[in-house]
């Protein structure tokens, strides 16, 4: 080999060098710009998981304490309920004793020549009558106000759903104005 073909060989190695590592700084830079991109998306979507994970966590919340007010309204409702249940028994036992007092009445009417002692003891029959009568009407009364109380428990509950039907609308309005910079990244 001659020294010019020396010279050019090692010029042509330092140039096949010079351009091995102009490929590796160019690799070595599309690597960092593109683990950058990578970072950058991570952050993005770590973002935006922690917005959905709020929004989420406010709906469960608004959903829990709504139906805490709606179950105790139920709670309440039941237990009138049952006061009524009580109360319509307390009715039937007075509307049986009124009609133990009717039959008896008949029987104190059948027999005229004993008339004194059957009107004294109509009286006292009369009496107990309007005692069961008082009863009757004292027990109708309650009735009447366990249902106006159910009435108002009734209208108290539906102004609960409806505010929470108004909650989560504006929780999902919510969500999607959160979401919209979601779309911004790509779908892969």
């Amino acid at each position: 080999m001659t020294p010019r073909q020396r010279e050019e060989a090692e010029r042509l190695a330092n140039h096949l060098m010079d351009l091995h590592e102009d490929l590796l700084f160019i690799h070595w830079h599309n690597l960092v710009h593109n683990s950058n991109q990578l970072n950058h998306l991570i952050r993005y979507a770590m973002i935006g998981m922690m917005v959905m994970m709020i929004a989420l966590l406010a709906l469960v919340a608004t959903f829990t304490a709504r139906m805490d007010h709606i179950t105790r309204y139920m709670v309440t409702m039941a237990e009138d309920m049952q006061s009524m249940r009580v109360d319509f028994s307390d009715v039937t036992q007075n509307m049986h004793a009124l009609s133990d007092s009717v039959q008896q009445m008949d029987g104190f009417i059948a027999p005229m020549p004993a008339i004194y002692g059957s009107v004294d003891a109509m009286g006292e029959h009369m009496a107990t009558m309007r005692g069961n009568l008082v009863k009757v009407s004292e027990t109708m009364d309650r009735i009447q106000h366990r249902m106006h109380t159910m009435g108002q428990h009734l209208m108290e509950m539906d102004r609960k759903l409806i505010d929470l039907s108004g909650a989560v609308g504006s929780i999902g309005r919510d969500v999607d104005i959160l979401s919209r910079p979601m779309s911004i990244l790509p779908n892969n």
